[in-house]
């Protein structure tokens, strides 16, 4: 059973980990299926066929053991990873642990394999961390605790826990890819659909929450308190409840109901005065005695300064703004059948008029004002299908908003189809940067020991992470690569090591030809034709040669000498590469001090800056001609790389996530956003102004 809920904020993270579980549980049969059949190819490596036949049979005699052992694991580590966003005061003098080899062996192989799921999945997963980020009433989370690699973290544990034999495990994960693993699509959709019930998914007229200052945050949760609570008095003064918990609900009863006499008086209205371009203003005074109650006034009062913000606003184009208004009526129907409408974005009728407002306002931005163009067409029918029904049902509304958002679709692909060339350039070089941060990792685990002979050591750090880049970067398209590169390192590796007996120097005698025609095929990959490349095979023959001519007649305790040499060797080599990466960490420190004084170097880092950042966010950069508007037309998968686009869709440029993040920092960029125009309004017309102020004094 879940933990009992202790706080809003516990019950809200409950459920989301309630959905993921549910995700799982639902595709399993699916997965295991898939994983028995590939299991059990016969165009796997030979090398491990014990261990696929084995969990093979295993999937078939036990599966139904597996799938609580994986929900139970999942839902452990998804509770630990949501436990460290709030970790505790650390402890002076606490001692430091270091992490075991092999554990970080396994970290690096999970991380490989979570690789093309975080690129896969990078939209969903900055969604999700930007409504955690807006529940934990922090800027950004560095780690995402509903990260791909968590799932295949818990997926080994459970699997270890159901057999047991670490072959099985390990032939089990090697086949975890796309199509052969949990949907975590569906997964992110269900995770992304809680948060956004309780309200915590920016929308497209939120500001993200990454992109507020601290204390703004705070400012904006008690404002909309505040609204919330003038709203909830304003209807209970009006008629329509005594209290909150019934201020929601309407005078004539359920929610998307009219009285049939006020449905009739209003299907009246636009015959007399057209078009449903209505006065609302004048609907008080016109009405016939008795028609509206005073919670049906104050609803129009209401909506009225909705639309006369509407008409105010300049930053709307004229067009649009003329649009809007012929959903007066349409709008008026739905916000007296339900005043839900003034207390939850989410609801079909506000949806759209606050989507319309805001493709209206970036009408403005791009200077389009063209009245036959396709945007234009798609916003004229959306009004147009919230405008035919005769009652007040949100099933126009809804259906509205999904036409309108289905023509948003089609035209951000037709932008993205512009983009395609520079899209393809920028994602090929993406992929090459993360391709060598895996190998510079991949090496550094295995040379950080300090055991490895300086002449290998050096090999491994100036060419071997060539090659091994070349073959991260091509596994998609070859599968094994990888693991063929990764192989050659490692068997090169054992090959310079002490051979104590007479068995170990016959292997090396016997394995050199194909290690060394192995690495010979990759260096020729790479391109490595020089002098050095001769060089460094003279000098590995060298030491296997010292290997085999090394005397195999010493005692014991001569071997002990020589171990103990050896281990304080590797000590000191590790001690001295610690050493070597703490100035230049202190180096690369005073460098970034230096910069924050003279050119206003960003606070965060790049991922933590720009995090709430989401694709068709408008910016103004600040440039020596003047201001120039662009919106953000493509962000990479892995939020490296930024593409800004003009109004015609053409490609303006691109910036690197670092030196995004500077320029917002500096203020040479800003981030434009409108403000949600029924928010606006109802903060104006109930007098919203210091929340801040208003809570305190009301809670003393």
């Amino acid at each position: 059973m879940p933990p009992r809920a202790v706080s809003p904020r516990h019950a809200v993270l409950e459920e989301a980990i309630g959905a993921a579980l549910q995700q799982v549980g639902t595709g399993f049969a699916a997965f295991r299926t898939q994983l028995a059949a590939r299991l059990t190819e016969s165009s796997q490596p030979p090398a491990d066929s014990r261990d696929r036949l084995r969990a093979a049979s295993l999937l078939h005699e036990r599966h139904e053991a597996l799938l609580p052992r994986v929900t139970d694991a999942l839902g452990r580590a998804l509770r630990e990873e949501l436990a460290q966003l709030a970790p505790e005061p650390r402890v002076a003098g606490q001692p430091l642990a270091l992490v075991p080899y092999d554990e970080m062996d396994q970290r690096v192989a999970r991380a490989a394999i979570a690789r093309p799921f975080d690129a896969a999945h990078a939209d969903a997963l900055a969604t999700l961390n930007a409504g955690l980020a807006h529940l934990f009433e922090r800027q950004s989370l560095r780690v995402n605790p509903f990260r791909p690699e968590v799932f295949i973290a818990a997926l080994h544990e459970a699997w270890t826990a159901f057999d047991g034999e670490e072959g099985s495990a390990a032939a089990m994960l090697a086949l975890v890819q796309a199509g052969c693993f949990h949907d975590l699509a569906a997964v992110y959709a269900a995770v992304n659909g809680v948060l956004e019930r309780h309200g915590l998914l920016p929308g497209p007229l939120r500001r993200p929450l990454a992109q507020q200052p601290v204390r703004q945050q705070g400012h904006d949760a008690r404002r909309e308190a505040l609204l919330a609570s003038r709203l909830h008095a304003f209807f209970g003064q009006s008629g329509v409840a005594g209290d909150r918990a019934t201020a929601d609900t309407t005078a004539a009863g359920e929610a998307g109901t009219l009285a049939p006499r006020l449905l009739r008086w209003l299907a009246s209205l636009p015959d007399a005065v057209g078009a449903n371009a209505i006065a609302l203003s004048s609907l008080k005074r016109d009405a016939p005695r008795g028609m509206l109650s005073r919670a049906d006034e104050g609803t129009i009062d209401l909506l009225g300064a909705v639309f006369d913000t509407v008409s105010a606003d300049e930053a709307i184009s004229s067009e649009s703004r003329e649009l809007l208004q012929l959903l007066q009526l349409p709008l008026l129907k739905a916000a007296l059948a339900d005043k839900q409408f003034f207390f939850h974005a989410g609801h079909p009728a506000r949806k759209l008029l606050e989507l319309l407002s805001r493709m209206g306002w970036e009408r403005t931005l791009a200077g389009t004002g063209r009245r036959d163009d396709r945007q234009f067409q798609a916003m004229r029918r959306s009004v147009d299908v919230a405008a035919r029904e005769d009652d007040a049902a949100s099933a126009a509304f809804a259906q509205a908003v999904r036409e309108l958002e289905a023509a948003l679709k089609e035209e951000e692909a037709d932008a993205a189809a512009v983009l395609a060339v520079p899209v393809a350039a920028a994602l090929k070089q993406e992929k090459t940067a993360t391709a060598r941060r895996a190998a510079r990792d991949a090496v550094a685990l295995r040379v950080g020991t300090g055991e490895v002979v300086a002449v290998v050591e050096a090999f491994l750090e100036n060419r071997w992470t060539d090659v091994l880049t070349v073959a991260y970067s091509i596994d998609d398209d070859k599968p094994g690569a990888v693991r063929h590169a990764t192989q050659a390192m490692d068997d090169l590796l054992w090959s310079v090591r002490p051979k104590l007996d007479a068995d170990e120097r016959r292997q090396l005698i016997a394995r050199l030809p194909g290690l060394l025609a192995t690495l010979n095929r990759w260096l020729d990959v790479v391109k490595w034709h020089d002098a050095d490349r001769l060089r460094f095979f003279a000098e590995l023959a060298d030491c296997h040669a010292s290997i085999v001519r090394a005397p195999l007649d010493m005692t014991a305790e001569r071997r002990i000498e020589l171990s103990m040499q050896a281990a304080t060797l590797a000590a000191e080599r590790r001690l001295a590469r610690a050493a070597d990466a703490r100035s230049a960490e202190s180096a690369e420190s005073a460098q970034s001090a230096q910069s924050a004084q003279s050119a206003a170097a960003p606070a965060l880092a790049p991922e933590e800056e720009l995090a709430g950042l989401a694709r068709g966010t408008w910016f103004e950069f600040a440039e020596d001609g003047g201001a120039r508007r662009v919106k953000l037309a493509w962000i990479s998968p892995l939020r490296s790389l930024y593409i800004f686009s003009n109004g015609a869709r053409e490609e303006a440029f691109s910036l690197p996530a670092q030196a995004l993040a500077q320029r917002l920092h500096a203020g040479t960029a800003t981030v434009l956003q409108a403000e949600g125009v029924v928010a606006r309004a109802l903060a104006r017309a109930l007098a919203v102004n210091d929340p801040a102020a208003e809570l305190d004094s009301a809670a003393a």
